[in-house]
């Protein structure tokens, strides 16, 4: 499962979390990582976005969908554990990148 679908499980499980606005969700787990989750809000979509960071991993997994209104755009894509994962859902097709 996508970690996109993850967040946005977490989000549904979590309504006055995910309404807040500034709000990034985390959960840790000592074998697996830390997952940091953030909604965006563009000129037309939402765009959800999860980084994961593993223990002893030398990136980070990014997963990231776009929400257009009538229809959804998944990525994935890794940075260096030190870098924000960014999404970008202004472009055709939208882009994920490190910052």
């Amino acid at each position: 499962m996508p970690l996109a679908a993850v967040g946005c499980a977490m989000f549904a499980a979590l309504p006055a979390i995910a309404q807040q606005s500034g709000s990034h969700p985390s959960a840790e787990r000592r074998n697996i990582g830390r997952v940091e989750t953030r909604i965006e809000h563009y000129d037309q979509a939402l765009g959800v976005v999860t980084r994961l960071t593993r223990s002893l991993g030398i990136e980070a997994e990014c997963d990231g969908i776009c929400f257009f209104p009538s229809s959804s755009r998944p990525l994935s894509w890794r940075c260096a554990p030190t870098e924000r994962c960014d999404l970008d859902c202004n472009v055709n097709p939208p882009i994920g990148g490190c910052r």
